[in-house]
């Protein structure tokens, strides 16, 4: 018995042995076909591990089978051949039983399977999945300040609220890099000064653009905005004369506050840019002098006659035409933001435009501190004039989250 054991284990190793070298090996000879499955080459002319198991397996069964039709034909030919030799006819019993026996067990066998898992008759491998990509970190959205140029540094932090004094980062910031958050639509908007506070020169970086560059590094504070694509204010109020040191008791709202302000009585006239204006326009931006103190645009001059400037004299000196005074210069004394948004007064050079901003004086309302929001009850164009010479050419209204 222990030498059939034997036997049996250097069989199954001979087996395993030939079958992995036939597997690695390139074919060399056509192999027959097999209920209706031929052992072919794979990648580099070598047949596939499960294709060859395949292959044993079909054939294994097919040699099984003529076996036990071979088997039974000799016992027939023994069953026939008895009256010659009665010893023939238990032998023929015997070798009918076992061709039976084999049969049930090939049949059981090709059941058992293709019954537990159909896909096993086909004995294929397929091709783990592809690994997916890693996903990238997603970054929180806000406003980075990088002392870097190309935005590599990944310990910067987001900020979302205005910084009154970079500290550490005063005069050493090189790119801001803009963060939106598109999935619940918070958009960002940053301004750049070079004095502690939010005023002084300035750079508006471009929220449409990544990793600005920052002129000359000189921020000293930076505000930061989250944009409205919904403003629902009224409007904002440019007033040629403060109307707010006539005002003798206490108003309870901003819109008493515009109607009384808007009295003929109280101001030298006024201009206003509408909510709606603003909103069509997502960045109002408009020079000072090509805007009049007419009310709203296309209206009549509301400043007193004798207070307009005189655009022709006669030959006695006397005025002869007049027009409406331009926001321009240091024309405007006072600001009423009715609703949520920013006003940043900027200048642009000769030719330039107002998105062309220059390092120039500029200065945004409401400004830090105005816990009303309404903005200057009188301009100090003196100190934003002094700061660099130059007098701001050009107005910029945002609409932003309160």
């Amino acid at each position: 018995m222990k030498k059939n054991n034997y036997k049996l284990i250097f069989f199954i190793a001979a087996f395993l042995c030939i079958s992995l070298y036939a597997s690695a090996a390139q074919l060399e000879v056509k192999y027959p076909e097999i209920a209706g499955q031929t052992l072919t080459s794979g990648p580099n002319g070598l047949p596939t591990l499960p294709n060859y198991v395949l292959y044993l397996f079909n054939a294994g069964m097919f040699l099984g089978f003529f076996a036990v039709f071979l088997s039974l034909i000799i016992a027939g030919a023994m069953y026939l051949s008895s009256p010659y030799k009665a010893d023939l006819r238990a032998d023929a019993k015997d070798r009918v039983i076992g061709a039976v026996s084999g049969l049930l067990i090939l049949a059981l066998t090709y059941l058992i399977i293709t019954t537990i898992n159909p896909q096993l008759k086909f004995l294929t491998i397929e091709p783990l999945p592809p690994a997916p990509a890693p996903t990238a970190e997603k970054k929180v959205a806000g406003v980075y300040f990088h002392p870097d140029s190309d935005c590599s540094n990944t310990r910067i932090q987001a900020n979302t609220s205005s910084i009154l004094d970079l500290g550490t980062l005063k005069n050493k910031v090189k790119a801001v890099n803009i963060i939106q958050d598109t999935e619940k639509e918070n958009y960002y908007i940053s301004i750049l000064y070079d004095n502690v506070g939010l005023w002084g020169k300035c750079q508006y970086i471009d929220p449409n653009k990544s990793c600005v560059p920052v002129v000359g590094n000189f921020a000293a504070s930076a505000s930061v905005h989250e944009y409205d694509f919904a403003p629902k204010g009224d409007g904002v109020y440019f007033y040629r004369k403060t109307c707010f040191n006539k005002i003798k008791s206490p108003l309870e709202t901003p819109s008493s506050l515009v109607a009384y302000c808007n009295d003929p009585e109280n101001t030298g006239g006024y201009f206003k840019v509408d909510n709606q204006d603003i909103k069509n326009a997502e960045v109002y931006e408009k020079k000072l002098e090509t805007l009049s103190f007419t009310g709203e645009e296309g209206d009549e001059c509301n400043v007193p006659e004798e207070e307009q400037d005189c655009v022709k004299y006669d030959k006695n000196g006397k005025c002869t035409q007049k027009s409406c005074p331009t926001l321009g210069g240091e024309n405007i004394s006072s600001i009423i933001i009715n609703g949520d948004y920013l006003v940043l007064f900027t200048y642009a050079g000769p030719g330039q435009e107002c998105s062309d901003m220059q390092l120039a004086s500029c200065q945004e309302f409401p400004r830090a501190g105005d816990t009303n929001g309404l903005g200057p009850q009188q301009i100090k164009w003196e100190n934003i004039r002094n700061n660099n010479g130059v007098i701001p050419n050009c107005v910029t209204i945002i609409p932003i989250q309160s």
